[in-house]
């Protein structure tokens, strides 16, 4: 079965590098974007299974990438889910509302993070 794959959005370095293990650790090809304008390139190019991205972002946030992926109709339908730092109930709000899988707030637990990818993929019970 070809590994799933997810874009991981952040603009700190060491928690994209600290994400990308954890997922690979778990089975997954990461595919990874430093700002919100590379993650709609990667999601344009690569077609990500699924992507995980930061909210808040110098240049554009998640809530940038999802505005942006709704103009194209495959990448558009990818499950997002988004990290955060933020505890503004609004901005989580505003996420959901745009369609987002899940919230989860930084930093989360590893084995809460995998198991809404798995229910993001369907794969949950």
């Amino acid at each position: 079965m070809k590994s799933r794959r997810i874009l991981v959005v952040d603009d700190d370095t060491d928690v994209v590098v600290f994400l990308s293990r954890l997922l690979q650790r778990a089975g997954y090809t990461v595919l990874t974007a430093l700002d919100a304008a590379q993650a709609v390139t990667q999601a344009h190019q690569e077609a990500p299974d699924l992507i995980l991205t930061d909210i808040t972002m110098p240049a554009g946030g998640g809530l940038s990438i999802l505005e942006r992926l709704t103009m194209l109709t495959k990448a558009g339908t990818v499950p997002v889910i988004v990290l955060t730092g933020s505890d503004d109930p609004e901005l989580e709000a505003r996420a959901l509302a745009a369609g987002v899988t899940c919230v989860l707030r930084k930093p989360c637990d590893n084995a809460v993070l995998l198991e809404c990818i798995k229910t993001a993929f369907g794969e949950g019970g």
